[in-house]
């Protein structure tokens, strides 16, 4: 079964209400304008009104559902022109009705909506207006609630017609059939936007908000219920009113101390099951934290473990190839013994590096240090490697000198890991690139290449600890998959970041360094020039 949401309901009925009322005034049914004769009658004017504000209600809802591109703003929103037809018309009636400059037509189908009347509907409109702009939603809600309170305070007075309450109200021309319209049209203005402003504590899904709607259901149905019966008692004068009055007022007061004890229990048993799930998670959070400790402390002593071996097999390598004289066979397997001790003795030093950095046990020399020969100290030291994929190495440096405050060692490092990094996930003959550029404050250091590039789902992961892209034929290296992550968090020891972007899957991909540039004069005249060999390789 399909179920209407709450604003189209609410305009259908309204405008049920409406048509109904018009059609009344034509065939001059009075029971259609007024529900019982000598009763306020709902006048065309009013009918009009109730249509505008259902058509500015729908036209907004519509807006929403379709997520229109100008919705949250005033300018251009399709709701507007009926909402502001309907505030300005409204208003001016209610003005002009207010200060007498609009006095009621001898012609009864001519009649003007009352000053009550006019100043609510002018309200709504304004509501109206609000509920265009995110920024005035709450607003635009909390006159919403005005209006429906007024309402309700009207409809109550066609319960007590020998009161003052009914002069002041119903009795200054405001038909049942117009309070109703306004209750209707005043609860769609504020589902219009359900997950804001004051609706979103209502509508919420979350415990506070089902508190909310239970209180608020309490507080509107209590009184009327009440109310109604008292308004029946005095009727058929089955007590006096002061007797009324007491048991009204007791009525009340025990129906809302039961509805707080309840939610009250309610709300004990919701503080129980959080406080148990929050030492859930603080007992889970502090097992991951000891777990954590553990697997940096198995990491550090299985980097020194695999290390110890490492020597003796590359000195065993090295006495093959002084001893193995003419045999190629035997040539080729030491080289092939030596490569591979290469390959694990850097995987050993950067799972050490990672376990030491983890563990804060890595100490940068804070000292001046020029950015240009770091760089260029880490493409030599990487280019054999680059050169053996058969990769063209192009470095753009420029002249500057930058200074950065860190430790040359460990620039060395992050520059050479990004590189390999680059050599691994490139294709044989393909193209690196490697720049520098210098800001006011900053130095950036970018190794870019057109390798496989890097899958959108991954890229937010790429820096994280053994995160590593899928391995394919035609890269047969490996890795731990922590040259990256060891590059995040040595730049950031150095008060850096690093940036990771791709244009996906074939298109390569670029890692950015950025760096605080070092400003001071005197610490730049304590850096030794760089060295010849450094200059050949920014010209490369």
């Amino acid at each position: 079964m399909m179920i209407l949401p709450i604003p189209v309901f609410c305009t259908l009925a309204s405008l049920g209400i409406a048509l109904l009322s018009l059609v009344g005034w034509v065939s001059g049914i009075e029971r259609l304008t007024s529900v019982q004769p000598g009763l306020p009658r709902m006048v065309p004017m009013t009918a009009m009104l109730v249509l505008l504000a259902s058509a500015a209600i729908l036209r907004q809802w519509r807006a929403g559902r379709r997520k229109a591109a100008d919705a949250g703003r005033l300018s251009g929103h399709p709701g507007m022109l009926p909402a502001a037809a309907l505030a300005s018309a409204a208003i001016a009636i209610g003005l002009c009705r207010a200060l007498g400059w609009m006095p009621a037509p001898t012609v009864p189908a001519l009649g003007m909506s009352s000053p009550v009347t006019a100043t609510m509907f002018g309200a709504l409109g304004v509501s109206l207006l609000c509920m265009l702009d995110a920024r005035w939603v709450r607003r635009g809600q909390w006159i919403a609630i005005g209006v429906l309170l007024l309402g309700i305070l009207t409809a109550a007075g066609y319960g007590f017609r020998q009161t003052i309450l009914y002069e002041m109200l119903p009795g200054k021309g405001t038909s049942i059939l117009t309070t109703l319209a306004l209750l209707l049209l005043a609860t769609g203005v504020l589902a219009l936007r359900p997950a804001e402003g004051i609706m979103e504590a209502v509508a919420g899904p979350g415990p506070g908000a089902w508190f909310v709607r239970r209180l608020l259901g309490v507080a509107l149905a209590v009184p009327v219920l009440l109310g109604a019966a008292a308004a029946l008692a005095l009727h058929f004068e089955v007590a006096d009113p002061g007797t009324l009055i007491a048991m009204v007022v007791w009525s009340m007061i025990v129906m809302f101390t039961v509805m707080v004890c309840r939610l009250s229990l309610r709300l004990y048993r919701i503080e129980g099951e959080r406080s148990a799930a929050e030492a859930q998670r603080e007992a889970a959070l502090a097992a991951l934290r000891e777990a954590d400790v553990r697997k940096d402390d198995f990491l550090a002593m299985l980097a020194h473990e695999l290390r110890n071996p490492l020597a003796p097999i590359r000195a065993g390598a090295d006495l093959l190839q002084r001893t193995g004289g003419a045999d190629p066979q035997l040539r080729r397997t030491s080289e092939i013994i030596s490569r591979q001790v290469d390959h694990m003795v850097h995987l050993v030093d950067d799972l050490l590096d990672v376990s030491r950095v983890t563990r804060g046990l890595i100490a940068i020399e804070q000292k001046p240090v020029d950015a240009h020969r770091a760089v260029c100290d880490a493409v030599e030291q990487a280019r054999p490697a680059i050169a053996q994929r058969g990769h063209q190495l192009h470095t753009v440096l420029g002249e500057q000198h930058p200074l950065v405050l860190g430790d040359h060692k460990r620039l060395v490092q992050v520059v050479v890991n990004l590189l390999n990094n680059a050599g691994k996930y490139t294709p044989p003959g393909g193209r690196i690139e490697v720049g520098m550029r210098v800001g006011a404050g900053e130095v950036e250091i970018e190794v870019r290449d057109n390798g496989i590039g890097i899958d959108a789902g991954l890229l937010p992961r790429v820096f994280d600890t053994f995160t590593q892209a899928t391995r394919t034929a035609g890269r047969a290296e490996g890795g731990l998959g922590l040259g990256l992550a060891l590059v995040k968090r040595l730049t950031e020891l150095h008060g850096g970041k690093v940036a990771a972007g791709s244009a996906g899957l074939g298109q390569g991909s670029s890692f950015t360094v950025t760096l605080p540039r070092l400003q001071d004069a005197a610490a730049a005249a304590s850096v030794p020039a760089p060295a010849a060999a450094a200059d050949a390789a920014a010209r490369s």
